[in-house]
């Protein structure tokens, strides 16, 4: 997995195929893998960049050091700029999806694209200090415990429980995805980029004018609602709703998000002439 120096430690990503680059930012106790089957039924004719986030898989920063979307979202731009990648198709989800909304309003001019699957800009003022609360719960539980109970727990949350759908083996396999980081990481990241210490970026989304695709669950209603509040922002923004699926839409039904994206991404390629 290559890894590029970045000022306070080294991102680790994936860099697989060729064409248009496509940049995928993964959820929360996840890693650049799980996009995998995603991209393979998006199928060939896509430059995929799948980084580790910041606190996530093999990239390693230390605790101490700033873990906010806005880091991860100057990380993603350092790779950018290190691979030539001069624009790219964003992809986000949850997590991810909210650091792809900080990203795409720091820098809207390097977007081809924005697919944001299953997150919101910002939580409001009332609900940002419970929260963090709660977010600050689960880092202590992560130090205390370490990440395989962690893990443990975080699988068997409702928001989750569609996973359940999946082949054991499938389900493995995310099981060892969630277990890579390491438990001071994934606490620093709850700590600086989880949704109560997020600075809410809804005011901003008019300056996001490439095509957007906001998707989400059709079990998961919070999250539509969350779809289409952001699409009515964005200027050019429409929402996609994925049938018998519920927040973890990458994981529940990877195969359909791929060809909706491919799909998406064609259009666009098309458009651009």
């Amino acid at each position: 997995m290559p890894q590029l120096a970045i000022p306070d430690g080294t991102l680790a990503y994936l860099d697989r195929g060729t064409g248009p680059p496509v940049t995928c930012c993964h959820g929360f106790a996840l890693a650049a893998a799980s996009w995998t089957e995603v991209a393979a039924a998006a199928g060939p004719g896509w430059r995929w960049l799948l980084p580790d986030h910041r606190g996530h898989g093999r990239t390693r920063v230390p605790a101490a050091a700033s873990h906010s979307l806005e880091a991860g979202a100057e990380d993603v731009l350092r790779l950018w700029d290190a691979v030539g990648a001069e624009r790219s198709h964003l992809l986000g989800y949850s997590m991810g999806g909210r650091l792809a909304l900080t990203l795409a309003v720091r820098a809207p001019e390097r977007l081809s694209s924005l697919v944001v699957v299953s997150a919101h800009a910002g939580l409001e003022a009332d609900e940002r200090p419970p929260r963090r609360a709660a977010d600050r719960a689960w880092a202590r539980r992560l130090r205390r415990e370490g990440v395989g109970p962690f893990a443990d727990a975080w699988e068997a949350l409702p928001l989750l429980a569609g996973v359940a759908r999946r082949s054991r083996r499938a389900r493995a396999r995310l099981a060892r995805l969630r277990r890579r980081s390491r438990p001071e990481g994934l606490a620093a990241s709850l700590r600086d980029g989880g949704a109560g210490a997020m600075t809410p970026v809804w005011e901003r989304l008019a300056t996001v004018t490439c095509p957007v695709l906001v998707v989400a669950g059709a079990e998961d209603p919070r999250y539509r609602a969350h779809a289409v509040r952001l699409a009515a922002r964005l200027p050019h923004g429409r929402v996609a709703v994925v049938p018998r699926c519920g927040h973890a839409v990458p994981a529940e039904r990877p195969y359909l998000l791929g060809r909706m994206l491919r799909e998406f991404l064609r259009s666009v390629e098309t458009d651009r002439g």
